[in-house]
C-alpha cells in the first residue's frame, strides 16, 4: 500500500508539473550556492614517536616553525584528546545555499566541523546585514571527526579547551562570506526531489541496540530552465569519521568525497569513472544517534575499484563517499527526481530550554570549556541551556533542524524499554517524527544550529547497572547527552514546530 501511495503521489506531481507554466515557476523560485575553504593553517610540525595519535610533549618531537617557543597545534575533534593535526589531506569547506521564493529567503550553511554551539550561531546571525533579506539562517556542522575542535572537548587535557578563538572568528567570517556569495549567485531555479536507496555493499551500522537505521538518502536538485544543474542538497545519516582515530590529516572525509563526486564526477587519479551532475553540492548530516557509522574493521566495498576495504582510513572514506555520490548521480540520470512545481517557503523555529543533567557536561559548561550561555536555577536541573528546533517546507520537501544527534528510532519508530534501563516506562517519543512530517521528501538535519550531544529515548536511558540488552559494560551515548529528559523535550518541540501555523523567528536574527 505504501508503494502504491508513493506511485500515485509521484504521478500527481508529474501531472501538476506539466500543467504549470515553466516561465512562471522559474520566476518565483531562485537559488544560489557558494562554497569556500575553511581549513585552518598548520603552523608547527610534529612526529608521533610512539604512534598513538596523541601529542605528548615528553615523548613526541616537534618543530617550532614560527619561532615563538611554544607548540601551536590544531587539535582534531572527535575520538581521543591530544590528536594534533600533522597536515592537510583535503580542504575543509563551508557550503551555502540561499533559497528565495519571492516572499521569503532562507540560507543554510554546512561546515566541515564536529559541532557548533548555539551561542556561536547567534553571533553569526547577529552579524547578517538586514539588507541581505535573510528570514532564517540555519548553520549546520557535518559532524566531521577529522577537522578542528570547535566545541572545546578535544584539547590537550580534560580541563583545557581545544578551540582556537582566532579560528572561530575566521569561521564566522567564512560563513557570512559564503552566504553573501550565494545571494550574489541567486538565479531562477526549478526544484526536483528524491528519496534514494543506498547500495547494500556499503552499509552503515547501528552500534547500539535496538538496531534502527534511517537508511535512505534524501535529496533536493535545483536546475536551471535549460535543465543544467545549479546545485544539489544531499541528506544522509552517518558519522563523518571513516578516516578514524589514527588519522592525523585534516580532511572532509565522506562529505568531501560525496560533494566532489556529485558535482565534478568520480575520479581515481586522472581517470573519470562516473560523470557528475555539475553545480555545487551541499551535504547535510542526518540522524546519527546510536552511533550510525562504519567501524574500523567493518567491510566496505569500493564499487569502482571492485575491492573490499576492511581497515579504517581515507580509502574507506573515499569508497563510502563515492558510493553515496553514485546513488545520487544515478537517481538524477535515471529520472528518479520528481518535480516540485511552484514551491513556496514556510519557516518556523522554536526556542527550547533544556536542563543539563550530566555532571561533567554541566561542569565543562560552567568552566567555559564549552562555549555556551548556561542559565543557573535554584531547583533541578540547576544548569539549563537554550537551544532551538526548526522546520522549513519548500513545496513537497521539508527540512527539519535537530540541535544534536538524534537516535533514529525517534525519527522512524522502534523505541524499546529493555530490561536494565533506568526507567521502566512506555516510549515517550511517540509517534515517531517522520510520521508527522508533511510532504514527500523529508530531510532531517542533525547538529543544526547547535550541538547538544546524543538525543536518547528516555525509555532506553542507561546510566546504572544492570546494563541494557545484557551488555557487560555501560553503553555509549549517555556520557555525551544532556540527560534523560532531553529526548522527550526535543520530540515535543519538533512536534509543535511541525504542526504550528505560526512563523516564529529565532533570537539573534
Amino acid at each position: 500500500m505504501a508503494d502504491l501511495h508513493i506511485r500515485c503521489r509521484i504521478l500527481a506531481l508529474f501531472i501538476c508539473a506539466s500543467l504549470c507554466s515553466t516561465a512562471g515557476y522559474a520566476g518565483e523560485l531562485q537559488v544560489g550556492f557558494a562554497q569556500l575553504a575553511i581549513t585552518p593553517e598548520i603552523v608547527d610540525q610534529w612526529v608521533d614517536v610512539n604512534d598513538d595519535a596523541q601529542f605528548d610533549p615528553d615523548i613526541d618531537e616537534w618543530t617550532d616553525l614560527n619561532g615563538n617557543g611554544v607548540f601551536d597545534p590544531v587539535w582534531i575533534a572527535g575520538f581521543q584528546k591530544q590528536r594534533a593535526a600533522q597536515g592537510v589531506k583535503d580542504d575543509l569547506m563551508a557550503v551555502a545555499v540561499v533559497i528565495d521564493d519571492g516572499d521569503r529567503r532562507i540560507a543554510i550553511v554546512a561546515t566541515d566541523t564536529i559541532g557548533l554551539m548555539r551561542k556561536f550561531v547567534l553571533e553569526v546571525r547577529g552579524s547578517v546585514p538586514s539588507d541581505w533579506g535573510i528570514d532564517y539562517l540555519m548553520v549546520h556542522a557535518t559532524h566531521n571527526h577529522e577537522g578542528p575542535d570547535t566545541q572545546g572537548l578535544w584539547g590537550p587535557g580534560f580541563f583545557t579547551s581545544g578551540v582556537d578563538s582566532d579560528y572561530m572568528l575566521s569561521l564566522q567570517r567564512a560563513i557570512l562570506t559564503a552566504v553573501e556569495s550565494a545571494i550574489d549567485n541567486l538565479e531562477p531555479a526549478e526544484l526536483s526531489i528524491a528519496r534514494i536507496k543506498t547500495d547494500p555493499r556499503t552499509p552503515i551500522k547501528d552500534k547500539r541496540k535496538p538496531i534502527i537505521i534511517d537508511e535512505d538518502i534524501r535529496a533536493l536538485l535545483f536546475r536551471r530552465p535549460d535543465q543544467s544543474v545549479i546545485g544539489t542538497v544531499v541528506n544522509f545519516g552517518i558519522h563523518v569519521e571513516l578516516a578514524w582515530d589514527k588519522n592525523l590529516l585534516l580532511t572532509s572525509d565522506i562529505a568531501g568525497y560525496l560533494r566532489k563526486g556529485v558535482s565534478e564526477g568520480i575520479y581515481y587519479g586522472e581517470e573519470l569513472h562516473l560523470t557528475g551532475l555539475g553545480g555545487t553540492t551541499l551535504w547535510l548530516t542526518g540522524n546519527i544517534g546510536g552511533l550510525m557509522t562504519s567501524g574500523p574493521s567493518d567491510p566496505i566495498y569500493d564499487i569502482f575499484l571492485q575491492q573490499s576495504i576492511t581497515s579504517a582510513g581515507h580509502d574507506k572514506a573515499r569508497a563510502f563517499g563515492h558510493s553515496l555520490a553514485r546513488s545520487v548521480i544515478n537517481a538524477a540520470t535515471q529520472q528518479e527526481f520528481v518535480p516540485s512545481p511552484q514551491p513556496q517557503l514556510t519557516i518556523r523555529a522554536h526556542e527550547i530550554e533544556l536542563g543539563i543533567d550530566n555532571f561533567m557536561l554541566a561542569l565543562g559548561t560552567l568552566m567555559g570549556l564549552v562555549d555556551s550561555d548556561p542559565k543557573l536555577h535554584l531547583t533541578p536541573p540547576f544548569v539549563r541551556y537554550l537551544s532551538e528546533v526548526a522546520f522549513i517546507q519548500l513545496g513537497h520537501a521539508t527540512i527539519t533542524g535537530i540541535p544534536g544527534e538524534l537516535y533514529p528510532e525517534i525519527a522512524v519508530g522502534g523505541i524499546e524499554n529493555p530490561v536494565g534501563a533506568d526507567y521502566v516506562m512506555a516510549p515517550q517519543e511517540v509517534p515517531h517524527l517522520r510520521s508527522q512530517l508533511p510532504g514527500d521528501v523529508n530531510l532531517m538535519v542533525n547538529l543544526a544550529n547547535d550541538a547538544i550531544g546524543y538525543i536518547i529515548p528516555k525509555s532506553e536511558w542507561d546510566n546504572a547497572a544492570p546494563w541494557i540488552y545484557g551488555e557487560s559494560e555501560e553503553t555509549y551515548g549517555e556520557i555525551v547527552s544532556l540527560g534523560p529528559d532531553t529526548a522527550p523535550a526535543i520530540h515535543r518541540a519538533v512536534t509543535e514546530v511541525i504542526s504550528s501555523d505560526q512563523s516564529i523567528k529565532t533570537p539573534g536574527h
